[in-house]
């Protein structure tokens, strides 16, 4: 079984280029009325039920059709109270989820991340750190794919190769502010050798509770936010710096989508140079994840 970032982070996982963004009810939402269950009242965002609902729907969908979380942003270097823009950042995760006997979720998930240059937008071919000096190439990194479980405490089931002190990934209690219904995803991870790195990650979904509310939606129209902090990377030139203690800081926004054709032209244009196969088909690229023990 391959073990990627993402699946490491299960064993504790620009805006305006989303503009238009908006789904609808379609004939998945169809199917998805009956994974909502038998009823087909208001949804009770106070019951662990009624939470796990909401965020299936947010983050994914109660039927097993493709949804995409696509975010873009700005890497930061932080380095006391001062932060130094380092690179843009262009990312897409493919999911696609199933309902378990015992009431959660099993997801496949893959991911497609571009690093991109800040001002122009393209993709980076050379990074030069603004503290050392040093250059080297930004990896065009694809991930998985693999198979993650949401249990019904609102908890990532995690590999046991990651049950590390101090690790965990979850979700909080929904936040409700008049029809704003959000909900963050919080992980943590120090992955075991070879890897040996940290890794944090704080995610919050928004969503309408009115959206919500019409429980014949499998999926509702959905914002996200992604902010990782994390330890340097190899290839970012930081091996031997001497200097004050310093991190990598992510601020990215995006939407949850259901079609690759939702994706910017930029990133399908990425997509189809270098993965071609992810574009024609990106549910049989998730398909090994549910052939995995």
């Amino acid at each position: 079984m391959q073990i990627d970032r993402r699946t490491a982070l299960a064993g504790l996982a620009s805006a305006s280029a989303l503009a238009g963004f908006a789904a609808s009810p379609s004939t998945a939402d169809a199917a998805a009325r009956a994974a909502a269950g038998p009823d087909a009242g208001a949804l009770d965002l106070d019951s662990a039920p009624g939470r796990l609902e909401a965020l299936i729907r947010m983050r994914g969908a109660l039927d097993d059709r493709l949804v995409i979380s696509f975010l873009e942003g700005v890497y930061y270097g932080v380095m006391g109270a001062r932060i130094t823009p380092l690179y843009g950042l262009s990312a897409g995760l493919f999911r696609q989820y199933r309902r378990r006997e015992d009431g959660g979720y099993d997801y496949a998930n893959f991911e497609l991340v571009y690093v991109t240059d800040l001002d122009s937008g393209e993709l980076l071919e050379e990074f030069r750190n603004p503290y050392s000096g040093k250059v080297g190439k930004p990896p065009q990194t694809r991930l998985g794919p693999s198979r993650l479980t949401i249990t019904p405490a609102l908890e990532v089931a995690r590999p046991a190769a990651f049950a590390t002190p101090g690790s965990f990934h979850r979700f909080r209690a929904p936040r409700v502010v008049g029809d704003d219904v959000w909900i963050t995803e919080e992980s943590a991870v120090q992955a075991p050798p070879p890897m040996n790195f940290a890794f944090n990650e704080v995610l919050t979904y928004r969503a309408s509770r009115r959206d919500l509310a019409d429980r014949k939606r499998g999926h509702v129209p959905t914002e996200v936010s992604f902010n990782p902090v994390i330890g340097w990377r190899p290839w970012q030139g930081m091996e031997g710096f001497e200097g004050p203690p310093s991190h990598v800081l992510g601020v990215c926004n995006g939407r949850v989508v259901t079609s690759t054709g939702e994706l910017p032209p930029r990133y399908q244009a990425w997509t189809r140079r270098f993965h071609a196969d992810v574009l024609a088909d990106p549910l049989k690229v998730l398909a090994p994840a549910w052939a995995q023990p």
